[in-house]
């Protein structure tokens, strides 16, 4: 019988979140305040701006996992190939 709990495993790379934060954005996080689109016009003195926002995303879909926050164990990719080899009839 197959145990499916053996067959994936927590992604390493995202901890198994299935994005990475933009290092882009970490000064935004790292302050008290996190700034939005509307209140751009709050913060428009001359202090404040080196912290404009950037256009990139906030957060990157895991090369990884895809996106799933799951891997496949050695054992899994094992079955995914078994599985492949007889569906397809071509193979």
């Amino acid at each position: 019988m197959v145990d499916l709990n053996n067959l994936d495993k927590q992604c390493p790379k995202c901890s198994g979140l299935g994005r990475m934060e933009n290092p882009a954005w970490i000064k935004f996080w790292t302050k008290d305040w996190f700034r939005a689109l509307d209140t751009e016009a709050l913060y428009t003195d001359s202090k404040n701006k080196e912290l404009r926002q950037p256009s990139e995303p906030m957060f990157f879909i895991c090369k990884e996992c895809h996106g799933k926050g799951k891997v496949l164990t050695d054992e899994g990719k094992r079955l995914i190939g078994f599985i492949r080899f007889w569906i397809n009839p071509n193979y």
